[in-house]
């Protein structure tokens, strides 16, 4: 492999800082920025570096720059402070990609909105995690919202349908995707800054959420993460009886004079559909899923 070049190490450098103390790529707007170039220039220099073999690039696929060559090919970032997305942090040296970030370098920040499909009025929380397995955040959206972890999950991104192995006996026969140790800043490396998810709960009642990435930020001095910063109404009991149960056992609980209001007080206890709170929300986050 030919040696990289004084310039083509700089762009090197800052893609991998910014990589690694951001959790996905810098869009070439940011790399203009930080050298101080054109975006002609910088676009024609991942040409030039993708033809070298020094970086890949998916076509089509924003935020989608992989470096191919050793960490000890080219040098530490030492240029201007990395602004814009990630608005104010330099890089001392070296950081893991995840856990144990070098010292003043951010954790990126992920807030997603959840929505309950088909719900109405809408059922949906707001949440803020830093970067996490999509394991991880099948129990963010499962606390979150509320629900038990009772019944099996999956994924569906960009066509693909992902879940957990260990419920599934033969993946292949399912149609589904391990997603054992895909997380959530691989899937925006994948498929961009604009992430949509599918996320179906329980394959009898089949609730369907709409989980859509809103935000990547930094973390916040004295802010503590996962944490659940809005949403709205109370998630539906367990094996209602998916959408159209729900709206038959909220109209019958909530009216004294229902024929089937009684028996709907037998089945579960008394249920106010309005009822949200964030902070009981954000304390079933911390504390994870339920242990059978």
């Amino acid at each position: 492999m030919a040696d990289v070049t004084p310039t083509q190490g700089r762009y090197l450098a800052f893609i991998h800082a910014y990589t690694e103390g951001f959790g996905l790529p810098p869009a070439e707007s940011e790399i203009a920025d930080a050298i101080g170039v054109s975006p002609p220039s910088v676009n024609q220099m991942m040409k030039t570096l993708e033809k070298k073999g020094f970086i890949r690039r998916q076509p089509g696929v924003p935020r989608s720059i992989e470096i191919l060559v050793a960490r000890d090919v080219f040098p530490q970032w030492k240029g201007k402070r990395i602004r814009r997305t990630v608005k104010d942090w330099t890089l001392a040296s070296p950081a893991a990609r995840h856990p144990g970030l070098a010292r003043g370098v951010k954790a990126a920040i992920y807030r997603f909105k959840i929505t309950l499909q088909d719900t109405d009025p809408a059922v949906w929380r707001r949440i803020e995690t830093k970067d996490v397995t999509l394991e991880q955040l099948h129990a963010l959206i499962q606390t979150a919202m509320g629900w038990t972890n009772s019944h099996l999950h999956q994924f569906e991104i960009a066509g693909a349908r992902y879940t957990d192995p260990r419920f599934i006996t033969d993946l292949d026969d399912f149609g589904a995707i391990d997603y054992s140790g895909l997380r959530v800043s691989d899937l925006v490396a994948m498929h961009g800054a604009k992430l949509r998810m599918g996320y179906e709960y329980d394959f009898g009642d089949g609730w369907q959420h709409k989980v859509v990435l809103e935000k990547v930020t930094e973390s916040e001095p004295g802010i503590s993460y996962p944490r659940c910063v809005d949403g709205r109404r109370a998630c539906p009991p367990e094996d209602v009886g998916g959408v159209y149960g729900f709206a038959d056992y909220v109209e019958a609980i909530t009216n004294p004079r229902h024929r089937g209001h009684d028996d709907c007080l037998e089945w579960s206890d008394p249920f106010d559909p309005t009822e949200f709170d964030a902070a009981k929300a954000t304390r079933r986050m911390r504390k994870g899923l339920p242990t059978w």
